[in-house]
């Protein structure tokens, strides 16, 4: 039944993406003269992304401390990674933000061609080039007032144990000035294992939104203290 029902899923979500992708670009050549953001597509991302949650009976979703994101503030906003559903989670915050991402997902149909239209932000995984080029572009967005979400431990945790966070993205809000805002994400591991498409069972999906790591302090601690005291945050909220 299990096998059924995910493949029933992943079906209902193939409809989706090619629904919703040609709206997708008439909102971004519509919205484009007055939206230099892209705000109103971002948004649609995240309400293309819910849909997902809401046609999965089996998953009730939580998002508490949303209320942390002060209007018209830009956030480095960092996260736990525990499966490929995290990115679908996410966009049940309803916040703008660009995502960091591997340059893989973005060439996934409809759903990898939408981040190009997002402005989403590509890396190369080993590539110093590559890397060079999204600290580039994030500063950017930064700088143009939209908010980066990167998750640090740079891959999805195979055990569910949180890994260590690499520092880019801590050296990225420490040049630009701006707080690192820490979210945790529970239950994704155990709705959507690591390697599977196989849903199992009902799950309780978590996301809780932490006090930010406010920019005055990060300017006081070096990169590493920056990376463990957010990875601690994240690591005791688990």
């Amino acid at each position: 039944m299990s096998y059924l029902l995910s493949f029933l899923f992943l079906f209902w979500a193939a409809i989706i993406s090619v629904v919703f992708f040609p709206i997708a670009v008439v909102i971004r050549i519509i919205s484009a003269p007055f939206d230099r953001r892209l705000v109103l597509l971002n948004f649609f991302s995240h309400f293309w992304g819910a849909c997902y949650f809401w046609s999965m009976p089996f998953w009730s979703i939580k998002v508490t401390g949303r209320e942390n994101f002060k209007p018209n503030t830009t956030y480095v906003i960092v996260s736990n990674h525990l499966s490929t559903m995290d990115v679908l989670a996410v966009s049940m915050l309803f916040v703008p933000f660009k995502w960091v991402s591997k340059v893989e997902n973005f060439k996934i149909p409809f759903v990898g061609w939408t981040m190009y239209l997002n402005k989403y932000v590509a890396i190369k995984r080993g590539g110093l080039s590559s890397i060079k080029l999204m600290m580039r572009q994030s500063k950017a967005h930064l700088a143009n007032g939209s908010s980066i979400f990167i998750f640090p431990e740079g891959s999805r945790s195979a055990d569910g144990q949180l890994k260590p966070f690499k520092t880019g993205a801590f050296k990225l809000a420490k040049e630009m000035n701006v707080a690192v805002m820490p979210v945790v994400l529970r239950g994704t591991a155990q709705a959507m294992p690591k390697h599977s498409l196989h849903f199992k069972g009902r799950h309780k999906i978590e996301i809780e939104v932490l006090a930010p790591i406010e920019s005055e302090l990060l300017q006081q601690l070096s990169l590493q203290q920056a990376a463990s005291l957010a990875h601690e945050k994240i690591l005791q909220a688990q």
